[in-house]
């Protein structure tokens, strides 16, 4: 330490000793004054501000009783008298203008006071010790003693102060038998002691009350934080899980984040069953790969995996603190990375429902100690409500997309045992007809044709009806045989891209997007006049990208996002079951192209000015 510092550090100690009477002062103004005596109790203010004047007060009715007694002794020219007055209205005077600070951890305070009971002693014994009318004033800076530090110093006080007075009595020519003979001065030794022994009772009194009210202000405030986690919870339990939608309920569960915790970065991944690995759902402000097995999760979201409560962590902190073992893990935010490079501060939970693990949050801040200890406790209530958000969603759109399929069975059977009958009847009588009405042949042979055709078109939809993604038989294949057949009916040169075709979606994603190719295909062959229909199905981990590209007449898009026409409604709703985007891209007489998205397959997917999202969202699906 250089000669700058040695000079510096007392300044200092100085500086933060006038700031912390400055806030006593102004502590104690509401209740009566500027209480520098009094500022080292752990008192109240609205107690500390009597402290001093009850004390002045004791000092200045003992010196005045002394006074009234002590007067004609005085007059009469005793110098013993003269000079137990000059020595207690002198050391009255001094504490009034100067008081000793009680409670104060310095020795010098303390030596301040034992001072005090020694002079007044030995003035008092001088005076006639328990005869003298000052005695009151020895009992008073005993009290000051035992009140300012407990038991103990009381203890010493009343032996230092009879010892110095008792030392003192032949100076005033008075005996110790004089002392003990007399039951009034019996009574006033007893009184010393019992006084003393009361100012120390009522001090530990004053501070156990205020360790008391201290540690209720404690559980108060631990109640409002409670009630205000309660509230916030109740809140959200009944904000989330009104939609049943997984698009609806995460874009919910973001913005309540956003709301509760002012994050900048927010990471949600949903676990894939069948698959095992973990998708990005929410990727606000990091960058995320498409998926991620267990073993190769971001450090932090692995952290969070691995443990039952939340983690906090911050970078500045080093080593986190949650506060409560019971509540959050800590880790070292000195080894730990974050989802995001500004980020310094994070928050991170696994969300666990119906006894299984259904995904992991991670919320992050560039700035830290952003995050508390506290925040812990109210994520730990949020992540319940969220993940029962979340896997009630997922269900949801499982069982729907479950009724979707046997209402589909439902209406092929129907389809089948009625109109395919009706139909399959006037073929055959059109056949009996044409031999028995050969006038008629050629109008007979056309409607003929048409019956085949809806057959052929009645047939087709029965097919799409029924069929169906399954475990054995993924979009790639069932894709193909529809593009082939469509090729087949329409006169039109169709091709089947599958760039990765071992990779694949969970079965329910994948029958969703089977539909909305049926859907895209019977719209080319109505509508679009094509020569020419692309299909491309890519998947890369949990990113996929369907598209329909034909080369037909195409269409104003505003018009036919407007009009509901090819049949965008059915497809838009396919795709929110999936969390999936769809865009339509088409120029009147330049063709049409549709895609289905999640992920990064969109790159290139929304550069056109002629390119509409169907469906739009500020998450990652």
């Amino acid at each position: 330490m250089d000669s700058t510092d040695l000079q510096s550090s007392p300044a200092t100690e100085a500086d933060q000793l006038q700031v912390d009477a400055a806030v006593a002062a102004l502590r104690a103004l509401p209740f009566g004054g500027l209480d520098d005596a009094t500022r080292s109790f752990a008192l109240p203010p609205s107690i500390r501000a009597g402290v001093s004047p009850a004390i002045a007060t004791l000092r200045w009715g003992a010196v005045g009783f002394g006074i009234v007694f002590a007067a004609p002794e005085a007059f009469r020219g005793s110098y013993v008298a003269v000079v137990t007055v000059a020595v207690c209205v002198f050391i009255t005077t001094w504490r009034t203008v100067i008081p000793i600070r009680l409670a104060s951890t310095r020795f010098q305070d303390r030596f301040v006071a034992f001072g005090d009971v020694v002079i007044i002693g030995l003035a008092v014994g001088a005076g006639g010790g328990l005869e003298s009318p000052f005695i009151f004033s020895l009992m008073a800076a005993m009290v000051v003693m035992s009140f300012g530090w407990g038991y103990l110093a009381g203890g010493i006080a009343l032996i230092t102060g009879a010892t110095t007075m008792l030392l003192a009595l032949p100076i005033g020519l008075n005996t110790y038998s004089q002392q003990a003979d007399s039951q009034r001065d019996l009574g006033l030794s007893l009184m010393l002691i019992v006084v003393v022994a009361a100012a120390s009772f009522v001090r530990g009194r004053l501070l156990d009350s205020e360790v008391r009210r201290g540690s209720l202000a404690g559980q108060v405030d631990s109640l409002n934080d409670a009630n205000n986690l309660l509230t916030l919870v109740n809140s959200v339990a009944r904000t989330l899980p009104t939609s049943l939608s997984l698009r609806e309920a995460l874009e919910a569960s973001r913005v309540q984040l956003e709301t509760v915790f002012d994050t900048r970065t927010i990471c949600l991944l949903a676990l894939d069953e069948r698959s095992d690995e973990w998708v990005p759902k929410l990727a606000d402000g990091c960058v995320l790969h498409p998926a991620y097995r267990t073993a190769a999760l971001p450090e932090p979201l692995g952290a969070a995996l691995a443990s039952a409560s939340p983690v906090l962590r911050d970078l500045a902190a080093g080593d986190s603190s949650t506060g409560d073992s019971s509540i959050g893990d800590s880790a070292s935010a000195n080894s730990a990375s974050y989802l995001s490079s500004s980020s310094q501060s994070g928050l991170y939970v696994r969300l666990e429902t119906r006894g299984s693990i259904v995904g992991l949050l991670g919320l992050e801040h560039p700035e830290s100690q952003h995050f508390q200890p506290q925040h812990l406790l109210l994520l730990a209530g949020m992540a319940e409500v969220l993940a029962l958000t979340i896997d009630n969603a997922r269900w949801f759109g499982r069982l729907r997309t479950l009724g979707a399929e046997e209402e589909r069975v439902r209406l092929a059977r129907d389809l089948h045992d009625r109109l395919g009958q009706w139909l399959t009847y006037i073929s055959f009588e059109l056949e009996r007809i044409m031999g028995n009405q050969p006038e008629q042949l050629e109008e007979l042979t056309q409607l003929y044709s048409d019956v085949q055709a809806a057959l052929d078109e009645l047939r087709e939809t029965l097919r799409q009806l029924r069929s169906g993604v399954s475990e054995t038989e993924p979009l790639a294949l069932l894709g193909r045989d529809l593009v082939s057949r469509f090729a087949e009916r329409s006169d039109v040169t169709a091709t089947f891209t599958v760039p990765r075709p071992d990779e694949r979606l969970p079965v329910p994603v994948e029958n969703e997007l089977l539909r909305i190719l049926q859907e895209a295909l019977n719209n080319v062959a109505k509508h679009a006049r094509a020569t020419h229909v692309s299909v491309i199905w890519d998947v890369d981990g949990g990113n996929f990208k369907l598209e329909v590209a034909d080369d037909g007449q195409g269409f104003e898009i505003a018009r036919g996002v407007r009009d509901s026409s090819y049949g965008l409604v059915g497809m838009r709703e396919r795709a929110d079951v999936i969390g999936a985007d769809l865009t339509i891209e088409s120029t009147p007489g330049s063709g049409t192209v549709l895609r289905v998205f999640a992920g990064n397959s969109s790159s290139n997917d929304s550069s056109s000015s002629n390119s509409v999202p169907i469906l739009k969202q500020g998450a990652m699906r």
